[in-house]
């Protein structure tokens, strides 16, 4: 990660803007061979070239409009407190994205349109919108210790948070921390599947 600017120290703490490359590499490696990452873009070598600037933009706006949890530059967790509307607008998104992600375009949408159709309304809430282990630091606990830090905070806030699992074992996971399953939904007719999940301090 040479260029960026690392957080030193043990435990859990708050991202700022000169760590938005930190958290951009952190999300890029640890999705690139995602659940999601062989349908939205097949091949590779482009994938890696779509999913830095993609995860640069989610990071920059998840440290400005969010919070961004990090462990050393293993580990990340970016979340939003969101109210009864679940809209997270990011400034010039449609053309953004599109310069982007060029071919890989329409996939994105459809991801996009599907997560937003299916977020809960009307519920306060926390929305974790990406936890992200290094490949090589993933099942260390990193990931764990993210989550029950932001959880003891949400439990004093009595706040519920939701999520979306890419698949079967992230839902297993998110499971044994007390997230329940409302019922996978399609990205796309042709895509694979999310997982929502919500959770509650009792």
């Amino acid at each position: 990660m040479t260029g960026v600017t690392s957080i030193t120290g043990a435990g859990v703490h708050r991202a700022a803007a000169p760590h938005i490359d930190l958290v951009s590499d952190i999300l890029t490696a640890a999705f690139l061979h995602g659940d999601l990452a062989p349908w939205l873009i097949p091949d590779e070598i482009e994938r890696r070239r779509v999913y830095r600037p993609y995860f640069r933009m989610l990071a920059a706006h998840a440290v400005e409009h969010g919070r961004v949890d990090v462990i050393g530059e293993d580990a990340c967790a970016l979340w939003y407190d969101l109210g009864d509307d679940p809209d997270l607008t990011i400034d010039d998104y449609d053309r953004r994205l599109a310069e982007i992600t060029g071919p890989a375009l329409p996939r994105f949408q459809q991801i996009d349109e599907a997560m937003h159709r299916y977020h809960p309304r009307g519920r306060p809430h926390a929305y974790l919108a990406f936890l992200a282990v290094l490949p090589g630091r993933q099942g260390t606990g990193l990931g764990t210790a993210l989550l029950d830090h932001r959880h003891a905070e949400l439990t004093r806030e009595d706040r519920p948070a939701y999520l979306e699992a890419t698949g079967p074992a992230n839902s297993a996971l998110y499971q044994r921390k007390g997230y329940q399953p409302l019922g996978p939904f399609p990205v796309a007719p042709d895509g694979p599947h999310l997982h929502p999940m919500w959770w509650t301090s009792h």
